[in-house]
């Protein structure tokens, strides 16, 4: 008997993106052999986007749009209110997206297969960053995983993701609780990766790109290639943020696993005194995916940059 049709939930997180909307959501609703449903949540839009998908919802009965309530002001904090508020119970997948992305028509029946075949609870993949003059180029992040690459790095662009029910329901359970802070960590696409393998389950990263990662001046974050790419990112180490993300996610993680190396690199990060820190060194090997990435790590704590 042929497989039944898997239904899948895509989260979307929208804010002023009017003119890149259309594309993005014609090709979630026209992907292939999956049964959609789409969740949208506005951050108080006021290029129309808001009014547009009113209107997507009166169509389309696969469109659930939820109330404007309060203003999020990041990327991330948009994608936590519809971790918590969207109704992902009826469902094999969920799915992020963000607004000005274009799917490719395969992309989510792809990442189902793959992660019934394998038993992840994630799968994410490369992509295709694309220019509005034209240039194309693929960002490739399907570079092997290492023993903790998920404390220092996401698997890639959110806009990829599919994950279980289960795994959104470990972020929700997290992101419910004020105490843990989860809600603090700048990147979502990073703590739903880490909480996955940091819980022991596992996650797959496609090479074959399903995305067309469209890159323009509003993006929150983009494809980290180029020398803009390597300037933001140095100024991210110098000036501590990257660093304290990596606490946020290794504390996060502690609290998912009994391995004491999670304790052990905290206070490592922790450590104000330089000569200390270097003991990070011995955790390089396993830290990313990319062996320039690791050098680069590498360089920026013993240079006291990280």
């Amino acid at each position: 008997m042929p497989n039944p049709t898997k239904r899948v939930t895509v989260l979307l997180a929208t804010y002023n993106g009017m003119r890149w909307l259309p594309d993005q959501v014609e090709s979630i609703l026209t992907q292939q052999t999956v049964e959609i449903r789409l969740i949208v949540s506005d951050d108080q839009s006021s290029d129309g986007t808001w009014e547009w998908l009113q209107e997507l919802a009166i169509r389309d009965p696969r469109v659930t749009v939820l109330p404007r309530n309060e203003k999020f002001g990041s990327a991330a904090r948009n994608f936590y209110r519809l971790i918590l508020d969207a109704n992902t119970d009826d469902c094999d997948f969920v799915a992020f997206s963000d607004q000005d992305d274009i799917w490719e028509a395969g992309k989510l029946v792809r990442h189902a297969e793959i992660a019934i075949q394998g038993r992840f609870d994630g799968v994410s993949s490369s992509v295709v960053a694309f220019w509005e003059n034209g240039h194309s180029v693929k960002i490739d992040k399907s570079k092997p995983q290492r023993e903790y690459d998920f404390l220092f790095e996401s698997p890639g662009p959110g806009c990829t993701f599919l994950m279980t029910p289960w795994l959104v329901g470990q972020l929700r359970g997290l992101l419910s609780d004020p105490n843990l802070h989860a809600g603090d960590v700048a990147l979502h696409d990073w703590l739903a990766y880490a909480v996955c393998r940091a819980a022991g389950r596992a996650w797959h990263i496609d090479d074959l790109p399903t995305v067309r990662y469209r890159q323009h001046q509003a993006n929150e974050f983009g494809a980290n290639h180029g020398i803009k790419a390597v300037v933001s990112r140095l100024g991210k180490l110098s000036d501590g943020w990257y660093r304290q993300e990596v606490i946020k996610i290794v504390t996060i993680s502690r609290m998912l696993s009994s391995d004491q190396k999670y304790a052990q690199i905290l206070k490592l990060l922790n450590h104000t005194a330089w000569m200390r820190r270097l003991g990070l060194l011995r955790y390089i090997s396993g830290s990313r995916r990319r062996l320039v990435d690791r050098l680069a790590l590498a360089l920026t704590i013993m240079l006291n940059l990280f």
